[in-house]
Parts: C-alpha cells; structure tokens; sequence
C-alpha cells in the first residue's frame, strides 16, 4: 500500500474534519496525520483551502447548488485563510523564538569551546611540568638504585656478620645450656639442704612454741596469784589508811587537849608570879 504525502494526509484529514461539520486547523489536523511541522500542514492547509474555493466556484455555475450553502461556504473559507494566516504568525514566532535560542545555544557552545581551549592550554602546560618532573625522578631514580646497590652490599656484609654471630650464639648457647644444668644440679641439692634445715627450723619452731605456751601458762598462773597478793595489800593499805586517819584524829583531839591543859596550868603560873613581885616589893 502506497504512503500518502505530507499533503495528500492533510487533505484527507481536512476533508475528514469538514465532512464531520469541524473546521480543520493545523492543531487538529495534526492530531489525524501524526506526523508533518506546522508550517507544512498550514502550507498544505492553505493549498486544500484554495483548491475547496476553487470547487466551491465551480459549483458555483451548476444552479442545483443552494446560494446559502454557497455563501456560506465562502464565509467558512475567509474564516480558514485568516485563522491559517493567524496560525502561521504564531508558529512564524515560534520558529524565530527557537533560531534565537540555537543561536544562543551557540555562543554557549562557542564560549565552552574557548574554556576548553583555555583548559587544553593548561592541560599542556601541567604535562610539560609532569614530563619535567618524569625526567627529575628517573635521574631520582637512578641515583637511588645506585643506593640500592650500596645497600645491598653492605646487607649481604651484615648477613655474613650476622651468620658468624649466630654461630658464636649457638656455641655460646651449648656453654650456657651446660653451665645451666650444672647449676640446676647445685639449686636442687642446696633446695634438699634448705628443705632439711627448714624441717630442723620448723621442729625448734614448735617446740619453742611449746615452751612459749607453757611459761605463758606459767606467767598468767603468776600473775594471777601476784594480783591476788596485790588485792589483798591493797586492802590492808586501805585499812591501814583507815587506822591511820583515826590515829591522827585522835592525835590532833590529844594535842588540842594538852594546850587546853597548858592554857590551864599557865593561869596558876601567872598568879604566882604575880604574887612573887608583889611579895618583893613588901
């Protein structure tokens, strides 16, 4: 089955839409066909436009078309032009509205391709300073694997050394291990000495323990009778306290009674002497 053209599709949609009683427009028309811009459907629109008025003039002769049907026909056909002319401006600003935009989309693309020129520069440079640096740490690295070489030698001066040493170890190892077990035998009889004197230390232990209980026995059994005695003088200290404080009671009443006698036997004496004077002046 043969495809239609862009055209032949617009004119079958508009004649679709007409005979449903729809006038056709680039928007509906372009929802039958699916497929066509704007521009081509209007152009195409204008084309079906032309060729209806053209029938309708042709009708126009045969008197068995109504006059209202033809008027009213040329009203829908000024109405289709301006509406297409009306579609086209817009989609005519649409168009310029989309140059616009690619032609600012390609100062943008312009400017990125300068920043990535600037950026290609940069990038030149860095590896112009990245091949310099190469170049510095291959005669870095030669000078270290002449190191290297150095250092090895002087590993393998190290490991001879080494080996020579571990022998003198292994030598000095055997010395040790028989000195050890010498000295192994010598702990283990002086351990048999000190497990004999610590029994004899242990046996004294217990018996002056022994001893030590028994003259504590001794000395409490002492002490008990030495604070019995020591009771029982205290008693007698304290009775003798008693006697005592009752003598000098006594003594100071015999005292107090002798100056009351002296005091008596002194009146007597003073009479006496009084009289010896009076009798001496007779």
């Amino acid at each position: 089955m043969r495809t239609l053209t862009i055209q032949e599709a617009v004119w079958q949609a508009a004649e679709s839409l007409m005979s449903q009683g729809i006038r056709p427009t680039v928007a509906n028309v372009r929802e039958i066909t699916q497929r066509g811009s704007a521009g081509t459907i209007n152009d195409s629109l204008k084309e079906w436009w032309q060729d209806l008025a053209k029938r309708i003039n042709v009708n126009a002769i045969h008197p068995d078309i109504p006059e209202p049907v033809v008027a009213v026909m040329q009203q829908l056909w000024h109405v289709a032009l301006t509406h297409g002319e009306s579609a086209f401006d817009k989609f005519k600003e649409e168009a310029q509205l989309q140059v616009d935009n690619a032609q600012q989309s390609k100062i943008a693309a312009l400017e990125r391709l300068q920043h990535a020129d600037n950026q290609m520069t940069h990038l030149q440079a860095k590896i112009d300073v990245l091949k310099e640096s190469e170049r510095q740490l291959q005669t870095t690295l030669a000078t270290e694997s002449a190191l290297r070489s150095q250092s090895e030698q002087q590993l393998e001066a190290v490991r001879l050394h080494s080996q020579k040493a571990l022998s003198d170890v292994e030598t000095l190892k055997s010395q040790l291990e028989k000195e050890l077990a010498l000295l192994a035998a010598q702990y283990q009889h002086s351990e048999q000495q000190f497990n004999e004197k610590n029994q004899q230390l242990e046996q004294q232990l217990q018996q002056q323990h022994q001893d030590f209980v028994a003259q504590s026995h001794a000395q409490q059994q002492f002490l008990q009778a030495s604070e019995l005695r020591a009771t029982q003088t205290d008693m007698q200290l304290l009775q003798a306290q008693t006697e005592l404080r009752m003598t000098q009671q006594r003594l100071e009443n015999c005292l107090l009674e002798n100056m009351a006698l002296k005091a008596t036997l002194q009146r007597p004496i003073q009479k006496r002497d009084v009289l010896k004077a009076k009798l001496k002046r007779y």
